[in-house]
């Protein structure tokens, strides 16, 4: 039992370095290059892998190792599938599929914080699929504000167009949708919510 704790701790610690060091190669590509809003923009997304840790220190709150493990893999993904090595424009299936994959990563992260406690908040059974549905939506929605505003400031395109946001949008909510429905079959047994029979009726 204590080997496979140890093995378990280097193998995580394992694919930190790894994913921190593959983070960084973009990050330095781009700062060779003089190209200063990119590097910023790839710098954050390397931040981003740790910030699950970060977050653990801060609220007094351990997650789930799947679930640290999926959001990292979502930022290597998006930072240097879809950005670096250009999988958005090879790809045109490649956004979509990252929506719907963030979708349910961010979603099943709100589950676990809801249902955990904190040093800021009690444990929240009452509701806690639906709030983590809806913040794992207007996630979604904060995204495409964010590309917004990038392509106002820096005249990017990372909105192509209005079908494009809308698509975005849309596969962000079956994300979302997908792992609610998982959730609430974990934990009530059954997919689909019906009223309870109330007794002598």
């Amino acid at each position: 039992m204590a080997n496979e704790k140890l093995f378990h701790g280097r193998l995580k610690q394992f694919v930190d370095f790894v994913v921190a060091f593959v983070l960084l190669i973009p990050v330095l590509h781009t700062l060779w290059k003089v190209e200063i809003v990119k590097t910023i923009g790839y710098s954050i997304f390397a931040v981003g892998s740790v910030a699950p840790d970060i977050y653990e220190r801060i609220v007094k709150q351990i997650l789930p190792t799947s679930l640290k493990l999926s959001m990292r893999f979502s930022v290597v993904l998006h930072s240097i599938f879809g950005q670096f090595l250009d999988f958005y424009e090879k790809f045109p299936f490649w956004d979509e599929l990252l929506h719907f994959y963030g979708s349910m990563v961010i979603t099943f992260f709100f589950f676990c914080t809801i249902s955990r406690k904190s040093k800021f908040w009690d444990v929240q059974d009452k509701g806690r699929i639906l709030l983590s549905f809806l913040l794992g939506v207007f996630s979604g929605v904060l995204w495409e504000i964010a590309e917004f505003i990038t392509d106002k400031l820096f005249a990017y395109t990372t909105q192509h167009s209005l079908d494009d946001t809308m698509c975005d949008l849309i596969v962000d909510c079956l994300g979302a949708y997908l792992v609610a429905k998982i959730l609430y079959k974990k934990t009530q047994g059954r997919f689909f919510w019906h009223p309870k029979k109330q007794v002598g009726k």
